[in-house]
């Protein structure tokens, strides 16, 4: 009834069956039970020697009593389906290892299922169907030329979401900064365009071509604090030891700043009778970095206002001095003409 090759399919869709119900093995049933039903209906499709098959697809009367093209479809879908879930499988335990970045594995794990579906497709058509392969790659060409044209900026961010997630510069949950005008938390990258979240609570969609082409900074990918700096100009008859002095001692032990270096103050140039100071220091939340910006320009302007320094440049007070009659009269009287303004003032005379 069965031949050898009959005999070692069913041997492993025995054993694949029975490792679909091992306890151990329960995270992967669906897939253990997959590869039975594709082994199985291998073991049916009729071949030299097996009877069982030649029994279910050829009738007595020449007429098939199952459709064996139906079972042929069934056995390219199955195929492709579990060669897709296989290749899901390797991309979560070898390239994406980690929870974290789930979109990225989809876009790898959609990529190889279409490529999977389309060789099924082609499959089918030429097994199953018995239909020329040549007119049907032909046909796709053309279709793919104009979708090509049609679609150029599609898949530009397409390949551009590619490349992000190969080179992976930022992932899902990390602050970036995109150029200098778009700032926040990456919430996903997808075939089309990355999601980032910013501060306002807003969604901004970035097509994934122009997030190749920008300036990105990553905030949270290296392991050391983010350094800031604030710049003021104190007055140039304060000692610049002193200043320098009380700058650092002001934010010591201010909420925020993170535990490694400490805060550093430097003179750097002169400035309309100030001299510029620059204060650096370090956070470990980039996230907090306004908040704490916020405390630490307060403790700065606390403790020179408390030793009588102010910042910036003293105010300048312009006093406007009315000038006395003569000297409005001199400059009216330089207005007239020199004849007029040399000829003295007669009396006018009385009237009889």
């Amino acid at each position: 009834m069965f031949g050898r090759t009959e005999i070692w399919l069913s041997t492993i869709a025995t054993v694949l069956l029975i490792c679909a119900f091992f306890p151990r093995l329960r995270t992967y049933r669906a897939l253990f039970l997959g590869a039975t039903a594709l082994v199985s209906i291998s073991v049916l499709i009729p071949r030299h020697g097996n009877a069982l098959g030649q029994y279910l697809f050829s009738g007595s009367s020449g007429s098939p009593r199952l459709p064996i093209e139906l079972f042929g479809i069934a056995w390219w879908l199955l195929g492709a389906w579990l060669a897709q879930s296989i290749l899901d499988l390797i991309l979560r335990r070898t390239l994406f290892p980690d929870d974290d970045e789930p979109h990225a594995r989809r876009l790898f794990a959609d990529l190889a299922a279409a490529l999977v579906y389309v060789i099924a497709l082609v499959g089918i058509m030429d097994t199953v169907l018995k239909q020329p392969i040549s007119a049907v790659l032909a046909t796709s060409g053309v279709l793919a030329i104009v979708l090509g044209l049609a679609l150029q900026n599609t898949l530009a961010d397409v390949f551009s979401g590619l490349a992000i997630n190969v080179e992976r510069p930022f992932g899902a949950g990390d602050w970036i900064s995109v150029g200098q005008d778009v700032e926040g938390q990456a919430m996903e990258i997808n075939w089309r365009a990355t999601r980032i979240k910013t501060v306002a609570n807003d969604m901004i969609v970035i097509p994934n071509s122009v997030v190749a082409k920008a300036i990105v900074t990553n905030h949270r990918r290296l392991s050391g604090p983010h350094v800031l700096t604030i710049k003021l100009g104190i007055d140039r008859s304060v000692p610049p030891a002193r200043a320098i002095e009380l700058l650092q001692t002001a934010i010591e032990g201010c909420p925020g700043l993170a535990a490694g270096p400490p805060p550093t103050a430097y003179a750097c140039e002169f400035s309309d009778g100030l001299v510029a100071y620059e204060l650096t220091y370090a956070i470990d939340n980039w996230t907090l970095r306004v908040a704490i910006r916020s405390a630490v320009i307060g403790r700065v302007a606390d403790s020179l206002r408390n030793q009588g320094i102010a910042i910036g440049a003293p105010p300048m007070d312009v006093r406007l001095i009315q000038q006395a009659r003569a000297s409005a009269a001199s400059i009216a009287a330089a207005d007239l003409p020199a004849d007029e303004a040399h000829t003295p003032m007669r009396p006018a005379a009385q009237s009889r």
